[in-house]
């Protein structure tokens, strides 16, 4: 089998423009993560043959590097059959990753010597793209994990799926979860690992309880974003809430290092910083800060966040307040769990940011739109094609900052 060399040393700052990579957060039953569901593509979709399909994971490996993209979780990491045949084993340590292989591939009989050379040296195999309840059996041999995508399955075939799946001593895994109902109904069939766009909707049972008083300071610092609110205004909003102004103060002295000397009040961070900067980073600590937000929820928030703010900040037709805020505020529904309808009604949010978070309307919307499409691994949406030239770099850029943002807030 012939294989190709990967060049993995070389600078992970010269990652390929137009290669669009994002990840999904990977939880059990309880919502935590336990990894990461990778995605990556070229920017026009496509894989030609073994040499590309190298290439291409060269650059996910290299180029971007799982560290940068997971930190320390495990990566889900799918290997086409061209990269297989290219590059047989893939040079990365087998506990940094779990290598996603789709059923018909893996019944290739040209594959067999490469996945079980991927078995023997410890790589845990993920069995994805399943035609059906009755898929081969035989491969649990080799696979540790077996995907069940819930957007293409009935939740009776998932049922049946799931004790086929565990007789083989394999771990079931529920993808494509639209919303927490979804989860919970894939967790009552029996599987045991979940992914989705559902971990970022309303959650059922409660994430966060929001005090009376708490909400009042949301609502005072959303009517702030994108106005120049006085020194006496923000002192008033942000000094009744003493959780609110040490984690803010924390965070300051922490994203502006470089200051002279460190800021102990809010009254000297407006002076250094200005009130729009001020009440845009006590929003966010808000939202964010809570102990018991999920830190994930934090960093996917952020994230859609500064790359809707990157992603328009060549626009003259949106603010970058505004797209800021419509971003953090994608995911506020499932950190304060409440639906979105009720916290833009709670909320006096301007009506274009109502429009974007409700409807994905207008220019803010339409930036949303792709955000999310993105990080969802949607490279082929139709809301993409504006942005494609920037939208790689702006997401893992957003991921980098949302990551130390959480990490100084924390």
């Amino acid at each position: 089998m012939a294989t190709q060399e990967l060049d993995i040393g070389a600078d992970r700052a010269s990652a390929a423009p137009d290669l669009f990579i994002s990840r999904q957060p990977v939880v059990d039953g309880g919502m935590r993560v336990t990894g990461y569901r990778v995605a990556y593509s070229t920017a026009d979709g496509t894989e030609h043959g073994e040499g590309s399909a190298a290439r291409l994971l060269g650059d996910v490996l290299s180029g971007v590097g799982l560290d940068e993209l997971v930190g320390e979780s495990l990566a889900h990491l799918p290997l086409s059959r061209e990269a297989l045949l290219a590059v047989g084993v893939p040079p990365v340590r087998p506990d940094r990753v779990m290598l996603r292989i789709a059923h018909d591939t893996a019944l290739g009989a040209e594959l067999a010597p490469t996945i079980q050379a991927l078995t023997l040296r410890g790589y845990a195999l993920s069995l994805f793209d399943l035609p059906a309840a009755q898929f081969e059996h035989g491969l649990l041999d080799r696979f540790g994990t077996v995907e069940v995508d819930f957007g293409r399955w009935t939740a009776e075939e998932a049922a049946l799926a799931v004790p086929r799946i565990r007789a083989g001593r394999a771990t079931p895994l529920a993808a494509g979860l639209a919303d927490y109902p979804a989860f919970e109904l894939a967790k009552q069939l029996g599987f045991e690992l979940f992914a989705g766009a559902f971990y970022s909707s309303r959650h059922r049972a409660a994430v966060r309880k929001v005090p009376v008083g708490e909400m009042g300071t949301l609502v005072s610092l959303a009517a702030m974003q994108g106005s120049s609110a006085t020194i006496e205004e923000l002192e008033q909003v942000i000094d009744r809430d003493v959780g609110l102004s040490v984690k803010l103060l924390r965070y300051i002295n922490s994203a502006y290092v470089g200051m002279r000397g460190s800021i102990t009040s809010i009254r000297q961070a407006v002076m250094m910083l200005g009130s729009r900067g001020v009440s845009r980073w006590a929003l966010l600590v808000a939202l964010t800060g809570g102990p018991s937000t999920p830190r994930e929820l934090s960093v996917m928030g952020l994230t859609r966040a500064r790359m809707c703010e990157l992603l328009g900040s060549a626009r003259e037709d949106v603010a970058s307040d505004q797209l800021f805020t419509v971003g953090l505020l994608s995911v506020a529904d499932a950190l304060l769990d409440v639906s979105i309808e009720a916290l833009v009604e709670e909320l006096p949010l301007a009506d274009e940011v109502e429009a974007a978070l409700l409807r994905r309307d207008g220019p803010a919307g339409a930036i949303l739109d792709a955000v999310v499409s993105y990080e969802q691994g949607e490279f082929d949406a139709a809301s993409l094609a504006a942005h494609s030239r920037g939208i790689a770099s702006s997401y893992r850029d957003a991921l980098g900052w949302a990551v130390s943002t959480v990490s100084a807030i924390a």
